[in-house]
């Protein structure tokens, strides 16, 4: 008993310290302010909800933006995906975007930037750790106007979007195209499955029929 009344009078005697008045002050501002904030929640029920899901939003979007290590795993890995495709179905401007990550990553000249809800990869001009006086001077560094050109990469969502955008339809070499018109050079989706190329498709297979002309 004699400890239980000590360990109460440590208690009291550090609630009526500074320290003491001042969490029992934070505390008391705290409760006060989540009670006005559930008593705003009833009132506005729409508005609350719409804030919470906005916050639920956001707190996804920023604990899903990826890393440094993610950006220069796929970039290899569309290298790689590259490389198995022969020379004459790659599409030129997939490979020259994948060299050119490539080659500022060889080179130690990408720079990754967390901003929050996304997350950024741009060029630098010069290597990390380089000596020479263009790459120290603070007034020879890019201006933000520049920022536009140097700007490489954006992930959002745990993907990286001008990589994934690029890729896309990488097995297609546009080159081949450029005698075609501009009108053949880009297929609908509706044109690739319609009815009239179904009945194209299928009369490769019906017999051929000479007519007594024919000969």
């Amino acid at each position: 008993m004699a400890a239980v009344g000590a360990g109460r009078g440590f208690w009291a005697r550090m609630a009526a310290t500074g320290l003491g008045r001042w969490c029992r002050s934070l505390s008391q501002d705290y409760s006060s302010a989540l009670r006005e904030s559930l008593a705003s929640a009833r009132r506005h029920p729409l508005a609350s909800a719409s804030t919470l899901a906005a916050l639920s939003a956001a707190a996804s979007c920023a604990a899903s933006v990826p890393g440094a290590d993610s950006f220069e795993a796929a970039s290899v890995e569309a290298a790689a995906s590259l490389l198995l495709l022969s020379p004459g179905t790659r599409s030129p401007g997939a490979e020259r975007h994948v060299q050119r990550l490539l080659r500022r990553r060889e080179h130690g000249r990408l720079r990754y930037r967390h901003l929050g809800l996304i997350a950024v990869v741009y060029e630098a001009p010069h290597g990390t750790g380089t000596g020479l006086y263009a790459g120290q001077c603070r007034y020879l560094r890019p201006r933000w106007r520049e920022a536009p050109g140097r700007l490489l990469d954006v992930g959002f969502w745990g993907c990286w979007w001008v990589l994934r955008y690029r890729l896309r339809d990488c097995d297609v070499n546009e080159d081949e195209f450029l005698a075609l018109p501009p009108r053949l050079r880009r297929m609908e989706p509706e044109q690739l499955r319609s009815e009239h190329n179904e009945r194209l498709f299928m009369a490769k297979y019906e017999p051929v029929v000479m007519e007594d002309g024919d000969g």
